[in-house]
């Protein structure tokens, strides 16, 4: 008999662990936050037929013949090697529940822009009548939802990193990639490293399509040597990569040298060059998937962005207020400053570290960038990098409130304030969602009838 030992009880351990006793496996817990598992099981969230591990070790692991793992876990060394010794199968949520998935499962990953992409595609393929599910790191647990799946239907799935550690199990039907920038380097030793956690899509891909960021040149040179990769590009594709292009609000297919257009975009409501890269890899997806252009041309149409990606949340004082809490790392910042062009723009950069370098990106800002409020746990560095990249305007804030204040005070009409902070949220907030929600009440709170 099996012996399932479900590690880490964040959503997806929750749910995978109900989906375990609901299929009568044998299931033991273990959460590093003591009591936790009991608590959860008073509360009825977990059943109480599950076994509580309260360590884990040599003895609470005999007999355990697979763990799944939640993606925020990390198992130190000393219980890696035991777990190999006892020749124990680890796997991810994610990856043992998308096993049962009778549907064709469209895998998106990246950076930045993969919930905006999953988001975008889902809207596409519900348009086109598709009964659909958007899983994964989205937001909902795979488990929660895959004994529902029916044969017929569509799955979105967007995939971090931390997923794909683990993921022997997963089987995309086609893959998506953003693009690729340093990110998550308090988890991962070296950029290389975290690269090469991306990668393992592809070897889950099998022969399936993979649909590649042209413009990205770390997403682009994953395509080379391989027969089964097309490209998406905001420019133009070169001879000698298929896929697809935009051209003055046209998106062209390119196959060898033909070239020919077949989707217009131009009431795409989404600003920003990003924006309009997400889009096309959604496209790409939903053509592979069978949807025909002149639909897709339709729900374009249609689109809206996820909630705190470069999200318009009011006016105060003719100011124009962003909540792109969304953009943790810099790669996302930068992008979000760019879609705003030459507005003048109060930036407000803060968090909890997740140990990128802001030199380049302080020193790279465009000159419309003409305050910098930064705040919280990461407000001092960051402050003290501006001050020797010589920017003017710099302002040091405790915390977001104190930094939505200042920006409040001092931004004039038809100027832009941007919270895109560069950083992780957790010096302040449970997640991103939290932060921008707190920021968005803010100026609700004072923003112009």
């Amino acid at each position: 008999m099996e012996k399932f030992l479900v590690v880490g009880l964040g959503s997806s351990g929750v749910s995978v662990t109900n989906f375990l006793v609901k299929n009568n496996e044998y299931t033991a817990v273990f959460d590093k936050e003591k009591g936790k598992a009991r608590d959860f099981i008073d509360k009825n969230l977990i059943p109480k037929s599950v076994e509580v591990v309260d360590k884990l070790c040599a003895k609470s692991l005999s007999g355990v013949t697979k763990i799944i793992i939640s993606p925020g876990v990390v198992l130190d060394k000393k219980i890696i090697n035991i777990i190999k010794e006892k020749g124990i199968e680890i796997e991810g949520e994610l990856a043992y529940s998308s096993r049962f998935c009778p549907a064709p499962i469209y895998a998106i990953t990246g950076t930045n822009g993969k919930t905006t992409t999953a988001t975008f595609l889902a809207q596409i393929l519900k348009y086109a009548k598709k009964k659909t599910w958007a899983l994964g790191n989205i937001g909902t647990p795979f488990s929660s939802v895959v004994d529902k799946i029916a044969l017929k239907d569509s799955v979105v799935c967007e995939v971090s990193s931390f997923q794909l550690e683990n993921s022997a199990g997963f089987s995309p039907y086609a893959v998506g990639i953003t693009n690729i920038e340093p990110d998550h380097l308090d988890r991962y030793k070296t950029f290389d490293n975290y690269l090469d956690a991306k990668k393992i899509i592809l070897s889950r891909v099998g022969e399936g399509r993979v649909f590649l960021n042209f413009d990205d040149y770390i997403t682009r040179t994953l395509g080379e040597n391989k027969t089964n990769c097309e490209y998406f590009s905001t420019g133009e594709l070169p001879r000698g990569f298929n896929g697809f292009f935009l051209r003055d609000n046209e998106i062209f297919t390119r196959k060898g040298d033909e070239i020919k257009p077949i989707i217009n975009i131009s009431k795409f409501k989404l600003v920003g060059e990003h924006n309009k890269s997400n889009l096309l890899c959604a496209v790409s997806l939903a053509l592979y998937s069978g949807i025909l252009p002149e639909v897709i041309e339709k729900a374009v149409r249609t689109l809206r962005a996820p909630k705190h990606r470069l999200e318009f949340v009011g006016k105060i004082n003719g100011a124009l207020y962003y909540d792109d809490s969304k953009a943790t790392n810099i790669a996302s910042s930068k992008m979000a400053v760019d879609a705003f062009g030459d507005k003048k723009i109060w930036l407000l950069l803060g968090g909890s570290d997740k140990g990128e370098n802001f030199k380049k990106f302080i020193a790279k800002l465009p000159n419309n960038v003409v305050r910098l409020v930064c705040f919280g746990k990461m407000g001092k560095k960051i402050a003290k990098i501006a001050q020797k990249e010589k920017r003017q305007g710099i302002f040091l804030c405790k915390n977001l409130l104190s930094a939505f204040i200042c920006a409040k005070q001092g931004a004039k009409k038809d100027e832009i304030v941007l919270l895109s902070p560069a950083c992780a949220s957790f010096d302040e907030f449970a997640n991103f969602e939290e932060r921008g929600e707190y920021f968005s009440g803010l100026v609700s709170e004072y923003k112009d009838i």
